[in-house]
């Protein structure tokens, strides 16, 4: 019974329990009741709709009907993405000269400001984007180094050109607008400014030594401005350069320059070259009696006699070089008189003659000499291309089988130079600027040919014409004064030879503005009656207005030292006093009055334009 009690009671606290258990989970699972919290108009989250307002953290349950937003919290990773972001400039700027480069990472940070301005980014999408970004900025540092290291060359000198770049300014503003070095630096300083703006990497890959060249040619564009305005001031005119010894090259057939003793060295008669008593390489003008350094201040008339090469094998080709500092532009204009030396020479120029130039790099061109002549001196004029801005070269050189013409001091002008100034220097002509058609010929220092300037020997002493100085009185009156005059004029190299071709004269050139009459006026020397004779053309010319003469020239005794002007008013009985000219060069040949007479000893003579005319076809284009 006990027993069966006891039983019971356990069933009955079992039950209890089970019952207390089962209330209790019941009542975990009623609806939960909130109380309503007191309105605030103020309060986001507070107006209609169906949700309560209330904001659950994650983990607080979904559902729907709950009125719940979940956002995560991205705002770490968000701001992480910014600050990489915010650095754009500063970090691309690092790549303005790696075009490829650039681009990558440009693109990079474009696909992270996607991602970063979008409204329902994760945090996961924003940690990656912030990933790849980093990435792509180290990599383009890496890509760098790399590119830097295999191209370390081409690296320095950009950055050299882009250095050089900082100077253009005040480099131009130094240079003067209307110059062309502005131009050709400008132009350098446009290629550097290109390739910069390219940067390291464009389309067409940039050549190392192309950047070098660029540099050196920058550099040494802009350095010692002030001496290459100097130079450009040297070609405002024109610029001589005279010929010299030192300028030959090779192995030269003849290597003498003519002795002291001769004082013209040009003639327009046959001259033999080749005894041992000659082998001219050059000749110079010298005045006899006056000093030889004086001489060579006074006079630079030069010529080039042989520019042949020795024959033997092996011997170097002989050539004639200048070199020149330019900067007046990629073209010139050069310059220099010349003529046949032997008859043959001047009867046959296309077979016997040869003359060759070569500029720089370019290849080899012939000059035209077709016009070479004993008698007469021609001007060649050879327009120059492709000049360096700078150092260039000009060699001469003569074909094996033929000869050179005699050569006169070379001339170099600039493209658009008119040739006058230069023929004038050539010719001695000097005027004024007061009265342009007045010309003074100076004989010491303009080239001329005598036909009779060597080799003369009557009654034991030479007598081949010649310059020399006289110093005087003019008119006998005042101080005295050094005159240059030609001397050895007129009368025949032989008493039983009579003829023409043994007279002797002596040729130069007057260049004339304008086509017309031109009035001859001069100085003199003579201790006795003399006169000239003045031809245009050619020797003993007897057309109208090509030739007039002068009588009665003498001032006192040839001890006296007397220096005369002669003009119209000295004319020969009948004559004009004066000469047609054309416009241009005009050849003029002065002797004795008449055949076999002796001329005064000569100095500068005038031409005065007293009457012009109208110049025909034939006179209008210039003769040389």
């Amino acid at each position: 019974m006990k027993q069966k009690t006891k039983k019971l009671l356990q069933l009955s606290f079992s039950l209890g329990f089970l019952a207390t258990t089962a209330l209790v989970a019941t009542s975990c699972n009623q609806p939960k009741t909130v109380t309503p919290k007191p309105t605030n108009p103020m309060q986001p989250g507070n107006g209609s709709g169906s949700g309560t307002g209330e904001t659950m953290q994650p983990g607080n349950g979904s559902g729907t009907g709950t009125g719940t937003t979940t956002t995560p919290d991205n705002s770490e990773a968000k701001n992480q993405l910014k600050v990489l972001i915010d650095k754009e400039n500063d970090t691309v700027g690092l790549y303005n000269d790696y075009s490829i480069i650039k681009s990558s990472l440009v693109a990079a940070y474009n696909n992270a400001k996607e991602v970063s301005k979008k409204s329902t980014t994760t945090k996961d999408e924003l940690t990656s984007a912030k990933t790849t970004l980093q990435a792509a900025i180290d990599k383009a540092a890496a890509d760098k180094t790399i590119f830097d290291k295999e191209n370390s060359e081409l690296v320095e000198a950009y950055k050299e050109l882009k250095i050089k770049l900082t100077n253009k300014d005040s480099t131009l503003s130094m240079i003067d607008n209307d110059s062309y070095i502005k131009t050709y630096i400008s132009n350098l300083y446009t290629e550097a400014s290109n390739i910069v703006t390219s940067g390291l990497q464009p389309t067409k890959a940039l050549v190392v030594q192309d950047l070098k060249i660029l540099n050196e040619n920058i550099q040494s564009s802009t350095t010692n401005l002030e001496q290459k305005k100097e130079v450009v001031n040297q070609y405002s005119n024109f610029k001589k350069f005279v010929i010299s010894e030192t300028n030959f090259k090779g192995d030269t057939l003849y290597d003498k320059v003519s002795p002291d003793t001769q004082s013209i060295v040009a003639f327009s008669s046959n001259f033999d070259n080749s005894p041992d008593d000659y082998k001219w390489r050059t000749a110079r003008r010298l005045i006899d009696k006056e000093e030889k350094t004086k001489s060579l201040e006074e006079t630079n008339v030069s010529w080039i006699y042989n520019l042949n090469t020795k024959t033997e094998e092996g011997k170097i080709q002989a050539s004639y070089d200048i070199e020149f500092e330019y900067y007046s532009g990629n073209s010139a204009k050069l310059y220099f008189p010349y003529k046949a030396i032997t008859t043959e020479q001047g009867s046959n120029p296309s077979t016997k003659l040869s003359l060759n130039y070569k500029l720089n790099n370019d290849e080899v061109k012939s000059i035209d000499l077709t016009k070479a002549k004993v008698d007469a001196i021609e001007i060649a004029e050879i327009e120059l291309t492709n000049l360096n801005f700078g150092l260039n070269k000009i060699s001469f050189t003569t074909e094996a089988e033929k000869a050179a013409p005699m050569i006169g001091n070379i001339y170099i002008t600039k493209s658009d130079k008119n040739p006058n100034d230069v023929y004038d220097d050539i010719f001695g002509n000097e005027r004024t600027n007061d009265n342009p058609n007045q010309i003074t010929v100076n004989f010491v220092k303009g080239y001329g040919l005598a036909n009779k300037g060597i080799g003369v020997i009557r009654n034991g002493q030479k007598e081949s014409t010649d310059i020399f100085k006289l110093t005087g009185k003019l008119d006998g009156v005042g101080t005295d004064k050094d005159y240059y005059l030609l001397g050895y004029l007129g009368n025949s190299v032989s008493p039983s030879d009579l003829t023409s071709s043994n007279q002797k004269y002596y040729t130069f050139y007057v260049n004339a503005n304008e086509a017309g009459t031109y009035e001859i006026s001069g100085v003199f020397w003579s201790g006795e009656k003399r006169g000239l004779s003045f031809w245009v053309d050619e020797y003993n010319n007897q057309l109208n207005d090509k030739h007039t003469k002068f009588k009665d020239l003498m001032l006192g005794n040839w001890m006296e030292k007397k220096i005369k002007i002669f003009n119209v008013d000295n004319k020969d009985d009948g004559g004009t006093g004066s000469l047609v000219l054309k416009q241009g060069l005009n050849k003029i040949i002065v002797s004795g009055k008449d055949s076999n007479k002796e001329a005064p000893n000569l100095g500068n003579v005038t031409f005065t334009l007293k009457e012009s005319t109208e110049p025909t076809a034939s006179t209008a284009a210039v003769s040389h």
